[in-house]
């Protein structure tokens, strides 16, 4: 099994210096998505990565810089002749509403399309994955997901606030890919918002004893992204900041 990790947006809400939250799983010829920021069908392009191959995309909660490029890319899926179904998975109410725009959508569309509620504990399986929701702490009802592969697993946390069962499903996970919206000067200012510094995510992944910590979800008020690396790096040493476009070889 060949698989890949492929940040396709690792900005968060104003795509000033990064896209939107978007990250691609290719695992054989299979691509699984987390988040679909606007633009994101761009981006797969620029990768070498066909719409025609994504299988299934999960979306972490209802906040449009995370989910609003869904519409674009089904709409290049059509325009591309797709047939094969797509899969959605969201949390209630957003998987309500995505449900409700495509089926306005579907006389346009020539594939079906299929769009279920993320529960808590309740996997997604096929032959390559087995993807499970768990809570995370937002200021709206959000899901990271634990993927697990045949050899590897990996934690996404999209929007969360430091939060104890980031931890609890992280735990020994191949890879924590956590949000780090500020660095710590700015900590009563990211909880308020429900986000995390880089802090916070180095020292979750300290105590979940992960194997590596990715840093993504990065305000755009940060043009150099060493300080968010260093304001994690003193908690936990195993740390990289994303970046648009980088690959990480499972």
């Amino acid at each position: 099994m060949n698989a890949r990790l492929v940040f396709l947006g690792t900005g968060a809400a104003i795509p000033i210096y990064r896209g939107l939250p978007c990250l691609a799983l290719k695992v054989d010829s299979t691509i699984y998505l987390i988040d679909v920021g606007e633009g994101c069908q761009h981006r797969l392009f620029k990768m070498g990565l066909s719409p025609l191959k994504v299988r299934t995309i999960f979306i972490t909660h209802g906040h449009g810089d995370h989910f609003l490029g869904l519409f674009g890319l089904i709409q290049t899926m059509n325009l591309l002749e797709r047939k094969s179904v797509l899969n959605i998975v969201a949390p209630e109410p957003l998987s309500t509403l995505i449900g409700r725009a495509i089926e306005s959508m579907m006389g346009r569309v020539g594939f079906e399309v299929k769009v279920n509620a993320s529960r808590i504990g309740e996997a997604y399986k096929d032959e390559y994955v087995e993807v499970t929701p768990y809570p995370v702490c937002h200021t709206i009802e959000a899901h990271g997901y634990l993927i697990k592969l045949a050899s590897k697993t990996i934690s996404y946390t999209g929007d969360t606030a430091p939060c104890e069962t980031v931890r609890e499903y992280s735990r020994k996970a191949s890879i924590l890919v956590h949000e780090a919206t500020f660095t710590s000067e700015y900590a009563s200012e990211a909880w308020k918002q429900g986000h995390s510094t880089a802090r916070d995510a180095a020292l979750t992944a300290s105590e979940a004893g992960v194997e590596l910590l990715v840093l993504t979800h990065l305000s755009s008020r940060y043009k150099d992204d060493h300080v968010l690396l260093a304001d994690a790096y003193r908690f936990f040493k195993r740390t990289i900041t994303a970046r648009d476009y980088m690959t990480l070889i499972l």
